[in-house]
């Protein structure tokens, strides 16, 4: 954002404290502890209001206007994405409780206003809530997730960062209130036969195998990625992520994508699903190749990416579940209706 630019955020947040005759402060500190995925600015209005009226965000800093106990976030959109969403995306989905859409606009500005909800998955699973409070905002999730592909809307990011919760403790316990999938600002409506190619979509660490070839995305991607997200959901850990043996990979020459590709084919290769998924991205002989390598290495001394089937830290329906998600062949994962059929999400009531 420019100087201009903030110089008028500045002025018209003044202006509508000014009209509501509310106070105006700039809180790091509440910028801080806002989840990554709805930073921007911050108002704090009474529900009477009615529409909000400011300028737009800088995603550096939050400025709040407190009047009242209802948040919102104000989020600066490019014109190109601002103008698809609205045309291609906002009118397919329905205002649901799982899927977060904008609650309004400013006029004539390239502002969403969104509800502001306290935290994002990534920082819960790091703050070790429980085990069931996470199956809780995964099934929430997964719901989301159907809802839009109900509607050939593919959201081409998920990741915990991107799943947005209300949340309050009693006693000892978590309240999951909300649960949301968020950024969807990015979306895009694909029905068959329809699918995206030849775009590097979404975060390195919770991309799926075709994604990493800039293969054909379409809902199967999704579904990969939030297998990725149960993953971290229930073990804590970002298994794509650049931890201590990555970076050693990394330093003796191998590409990053590569080694986030081993990982895939070593945790969940099978011949038939690696089979499939040469299908899908073999057009380019050299991805064939690469596949082909990467399955022959699997089992080499220097590999220490344990398969699926031997992790003994999860249970066989768990296992079940992630073999189901991260097929390696996109046409033989589950759907997300049918992965909230899935046993493990059984007694699990959507928040």
């Amino acid at each position: 954002m420019f100087k201009s630019d903030i110089a008028l955020l500045l002025s018209t947040i003044t202006a509508l404290a000014n009209a509501f005759s509310i106070a105006v402060y700039s809180d790091a500190s509440r910028a801080a502890d806002t989840p990554k995925s709805q930073r921007g600015v911050g108002l704090l209005l009474n529900g009477t209001c009615g529409r909000v009226r400011s300028s737009g965000p800088d995603k550096s800093f939050a400025h709040w206007l407190s009047s009242g106990n209802d948040e919102f976030i104000l989020k600066d959109i490019p014109q190109s994405i601002f103008s698809a969403f609205n045309e291609n995306i906002r009118p397919r989905l329905p205002q649901t409780r799982h899927i977060r859409l904008p609650l309004d606009t400013i006029p004539d500005q390239r502002i969403f206003v969104y509800e502001y909800l306290n935290n994002d998955f990534l920082n819960l699973v790091r703050n070790q809530i429980p085990v069931r409070a996470r199956k809780e905002i995964l099934n929430a999730t997964l719901q989301g997730i159907a809802d839009m592909h109900d509607r050939d809307v593919v959201h081409l990011d998920v990741k915990p960062d991107n799943i947005l919760v209300n949340y309050r403790h009693v006693e000892k316990q978590v309240i999951i209130e909300k649960v949301q999938i968020s950024d969807l600002e990015n979306a895009a409506y694909l029905p068959k036969p329809w699918c995206i190619k030849g775009m590097l979509a979404g975060n390195d660490n919770w991309r799926s195998p075709e994604g990493h070839f800039k293969g054909e995305l379409n809902k199967p991607s999704d579904l990969y990625s939030f297998g990725l997200v149960c993953i971290y959901a229930i073990l804590g850990r970002v298994i794509l992520g650049p931890d201590d043996d990555f970076k050693l990979h990394e330093s003796k020459g191998a590409l990053p994508a590569f080694i986030r590709l081993q990982r895939q084919v070593s945790y969940f290769g099978d011949k038939e699903g690696l089979n499939g998924l040469i299908k899908y991205v073999g057009d380019e002989e050299a991805n064939c190749e690469i596949l082909r390598m990467l399955w022959e290495e699997r089992a080499a001394d220097y590999i220490p990416y344990v398969p699926l089937s031997e992790w003994t830290d999860v249970d066989s329906t768990f296992k079940d579940l992630i073999r189901g998600l991260n097929n390696l062949n996109p046409s033989q994962r589950l759907t997300a209706r049918q992965a909230l059929d899935h046993p493990w999400f059984k007694g699990i009531e959507t928040t």
